[in-house]
């Protein structure tokens, strides 16, 4: 059985950060324990974040819910789901779970380091969900609120249809208001390992490149292909006939 490390200074500092006592340590490191930290062990003495996960998960959509309810009430209910998705989607996680200095913390199985879990948006967006979780449970629903907004506040602040809605339908859209063919997409490569590839895909109308995106999968590189199109519509519109 794999023996619990100590404490180590990122998750001390990330801990005292967050307002933890000493009392209630325990179960942030539980919200930073991947579940491949226990890997070849039958009975861990600790649990894994994947409760805490599923908790912090319905925390951050009631915050989220309840502040975009109020910041945008002319806004309908298919606008606000689109725009909380947008909010709490796997990226954003990731981003804010660095910010706070999560990734250092985390502790993970040998196999799950060395297969990159620690830079993985997936992992990094599991993990603030279930920090989320842990101060809700240790610190209240202000605590874990207050938190929330330090991350995504401005964010939520200034949201327009181009964040939330679907990226490629807008472009779409926008093409096809002035030319009736659209736009079309080719992947122009793949690098990386099998495990986690990079794709890159490019979006064109006609023969015109109106923008390039990468992502982990074809249907992922598309949609950043047609956000970074919208990005600069301002250069390429006038060349639409």
């Amino acid at each position: 059985m794999r023996t619990p490390d100590r404490l180590d200074p990122p998750r001390t500092e990330l801990g005292r950060q967050l307002g933890f006592s000493d009392e209630d340590m325990p179960v942030l490191v539980q919200a930073l324990t991947h579940p491949a930290y226990f890997e070849g062990s039958r009975h861990p003495k600790e649990g894994d974040n994947q409760r805490l996960e599923f908790l912090g998960d319905a925390v951050l959509d009631l915050i989220a819910g309840d502040y975009l309810f109020r910041a945008y009430p002319e806004a309908q209910e298919g606008d606000l789901s689109k725009m909380r998705a947008f909010i709490v989607c796997e990226a954003s996680l990731a981003e804010a779970a660095v910010s706070l200095g999560v990734d250092k913390s985390l502790r993970l199985g040998h196999g799950s380091e060395a297969g990159g879990d620690r830079r993985r948006p997936s992992v990094l967006a599991d993990a603030f969900e279930a920090v989320i979780g842990a101060v809700f449970i240790c610190r209240g629903y202000e605590a874990a609120r207050e938190l929330f907004l330090s991350q995504f506040q401005a964010k939520m602040d200034n949201l327009t249809p181009e964040d939330y809605e679907d990226k490629k339908s807008l472009l779409q859209e926008l093409v096809q208001a002035r030319v009736p063919h659209g736009v079309s997409y080719r992947l122009l490569g793949s690098s990386g390992p099998d495990h986690a590839p990079t794709f890159e895909s490019a979006v064109y109308c006609g023969k015109l490149l109106l923008g390039q995106g990468k992502g982990r999968s074809k249907k992922e590189s598309e949609v950043a292909a047609a956000a970074a199109a919208l990005q600069t519509k301002e250069s390429w519109l006038k060349e639409i006939k």
